[in-house]
């Protein structure tokens, strides 16, 4: 039984229409048009994630501009002969269409979940929410170029304005990686912490105890403390544009600096940094390709990290069980090969109760 896959390939193709629906944005060199082009050839999929991205981002202007480089050969003998420009400006001209079309779709099969709305000074504020179920993943690019992925039963609200990004991870577990913006730190509000960031990468998660475990791969981030006041917006869009719900700029300071190499429980008794090896961030982050490591984990904390990617709940009739340690590589949600490798390596026998548990006991 397995509830997760690794990143697919159609996953793939969405980061690509992303990073080419900034360009777009940007200005297409001729060489980038050209390579653009050549991309909506390889698969008529690649038009319709451009479509996607273009509708969630409002940047159909944009495409529309660029279906105008390339006008449609009205000679019907051209277009049957294959001439490629015809076909992709045929298709990106119907495309650019379809995306205004697909703004008001996008917005109506999940209300509020990408919008753009001006603030009180006039800037114009971006939003949308990303969520996955257990055992799923997923990765937005955001507008800015930085890429978050969500790993499983995670839920995320992200704004941007022309003065602040913020990522608000209401559960689960995200991975960013922050394009660098000096003048525009990146936020991750988590509860009441606040991890911020100008171009690094680092991961969150929001424990089942409620505590926020921060670890940074590259470069370093600040954390701090959310003003009571600005914890939670939720009242309604008045609250959502309300400067005073957003975190405020940390300033660096020698205990609120986190580097790379290093993680720490916020809102633990006694947060105390602790460095962390390459290996452990192999370990660590070894959910983004769709496994599990573990290097001699005692057994019970090892199986309440499987439960994250299934609905299947582990049961110990064999107390001794739990503090068995378990070593191995494991396909996230697979859990028949985790039970048939316990059977196998540690004479662990299971049952299932027709409820949704597994019972575990020696043999």
């Amino acid at each position: 039984m397995r509830n997760v896959v690794s990143i697919s390939r159609d996953d793939e193709r969405l980061e690509a229409a992303s990073r080419w629906g900034l360009k777009i944005d940007e200005g297409l060199s001729a060489s980038e048009e050209a390579a653009l082009a050549a991309w909506l050839d390889e698969d008529e999929k690649h038009r319709e994630l451009l479509v996607e991205v273009a509708a969630v981002w409002d940047k159909t202007d944009s495409l529309a501009r660029l279906a105008e480089l390339f006008p449609h050969d009205a000679d019907a003998d051209e277009v049957s002969r294959g001439s490629r420009h015809g076909r992709w400006a045929q298709g990106l001209a119907a495309a650019a269409g379809l995306a205004a079309l697909l703004i008001g779709g996008v917005l109506l099969l999940n209300p509020g979940a990408d919008t753009k709305s001006p603030a009180s000074d006039g800037a114009i504020v971006t939003s949308a929410e990303y969520e996955t179920a257990i055992g799923g993943q997923k990765i937005a690019l955001l507008p800015d170029g930085s890429e978050v992925v969500l790993n499983t039963n995670s839920q995320l609200a992200v704004t941007f304005t022309p003065s602040a990004r913020v990522l608000r991870l209401a559960r689960g577990e995200i991975l960013v990686r922050v394009a660098e913006d000096p003048v525009r730190p990146l936020s991750v509000v988590a509860g009441d912490r606040i991890i911020q960031a100008v171009g690094t990468v680092f991961v969150v998660e929001i424990t089942a105890e409620r505590q926020v475990e921060l670890m940074v791969s590259e470069g370093k981030v600040v954390i701090g403390v959310q003003p009571p006041a600005a914890t939670s917006p939720h009242a309604g869009d008045a609250d959502v544009l309300n400067t005073a719900f957003w975190p405020p700029v940390l300033a660096l300071a020698e205990d609120n600096v986190v580097s790379a190499g290093e993680a720490v429980t916020l809102g633990a008794p006694d947060p105390v940094k602790r460095t962390v090896s390459a290996d452990d961030v192999e370990v660590r982050l070894s959910w983004e390709e769709g496994r599990l490591i573990f290097r001699s984990e005692p057994l019970e904390k090892a199986l309440q990290e499987v439960e994250r990617y299934t609905t299947v709940e582990f049961v110990f009739l064999d107390e001794s069980l739990r503090t068995r340690t378990l070593s191995g590589r494991f396909r996230a949600g697979d859990v028949e090969a985790l039970l048939l490798s316990l059977r196998v390596n540690f004479n662990i026998t299971h049952e299932y109760d027709g409820e949704g548990r597994v019972l575990l006991s020696s043999l």
